[in-house]
């Protein structure tokens, strides 16, 4: 027989569960509907893009390393996954303006957490 203070007889602990697939995707599309509601629209420039060979419905999944504009202060950098906006699309195409210069394109900050950034591909890029 255990005594009650034996490690046999402690009340199980609860493990870490891994996400699902379909849990992270349902938390990225709630985080994504709440930039929608209530992100604060900004610019940012791409400074890198790099394809992770992911693909979602055909279409490229990107890191995407931006530096965000904070109006009144110094752009910050934050690196996100995006889905390219096309199945046909050139990544590097996405990373530099038709001017040669690095690519502006809108984007939704958090004001609460200013690294969590919505990439507003659909809207038109600025140059």
């Amino acid at each position: 027989m255990t005594s009650p203070n034996s490690p046999d007889s402690a009340a199980p602990t609860a493990t870490a569960q891994p996400t699902s697939t379909a849990q992270q995707a349902l938390t990225e599309r709630n985080e994504a509907l709440h930039l929608i509601h209530d992100g604060r629209a900004t610019t940012a420039t791409v400074d890198a893009l790099h394809d992770t060979g992911a693909r979602v419905n055909g279409r490229a999944v990107a890191e995407v390393h931006l530096l965000v504009d904070q109006p009144g202060g110094q752009p910050y950098p934050v690196v996100r996954a995006a889905v390219a906006p096309a199945t046909d699309v050139d990544l590097a195409d996405l990373a530099v303006a038709s001017s040669g210069r690095p690519r502006r394109i809108p984007v939704l900050v958090d004001p609460g957490r200013p690294d969590n950034v919505l990439l507003r591909w659909d809207l038109r890029p600025a140059s």
